[in-house]
């Protein structure tokens, strides 16, 4: 008899793995490509453009911020004005902002996705890095990428 149900349950078992699912269990997955984050100033999305990244098996350096956005439209915005960033999909395990400014470089203070444009006139850009690990101990890499952006900042 035992012979009989034991192939029955074998089936049933391997029936309901096969039916179960990981779906909405699971953290989203990183694309082939770096994801392009959104930069928000006073409601409106500004220009981001990809700068140098480690992606897979695909390494990319880029020349600086400032050689990069030197023709690219700026965006105005008023001093002290709040600007936020946010990436689709899974989020970076570590974020830094890097300013530009007359050639000095200086890094940003950044609290939940957002930070404080400057108070002075001028024109000042930025380098967003992100990096997604897979082990923070150990510092094992998922990818890791930089965006540039610049702003315009006026009274």
């Amino acid at each position: 008899m035992l012979r009989k149900i034991l192939p029955i349950v074998f089936f049933i078992v391997m029936l309901l793995s096969a039916c179960s699912s990981d779906e909405g269990l699971s953290e989203p997955q990183l694309g082939n490509t770096p994801p392009q984050p959104e930069v928000i100033v006073n409601g409106e999305s500004i220009q981001v453009y990809q700068s140098s990244y480690c992606w897979g098996n695909t390494c990319a350096d880029y020349i600086s911020p400032e050689e990069m956005l030197r023709d690219k439209e700026k965006e105005t915005v008023i001093a002290n004005a709040t600007i936020k960033f946010r990436f689709e999909g899974k989020q970076p395990t570590e974020t830094n902002l890097s300013k530009f400014h007359n050639g000095a470089h200086s890094q940003v203070t950044i609290s939940e996705n957002s930070f404080q444009a400057p108070g002075e006139k001028g024109a000042y850009y930025y380098s967003l890095s992100a990096t997604w690990l897979k082990d923070k101990e150990k510092r094992i890499s998922e990818g890791s990428s930089s965006y540039v952006f610049v702003i315009e900042v006026q009274d």
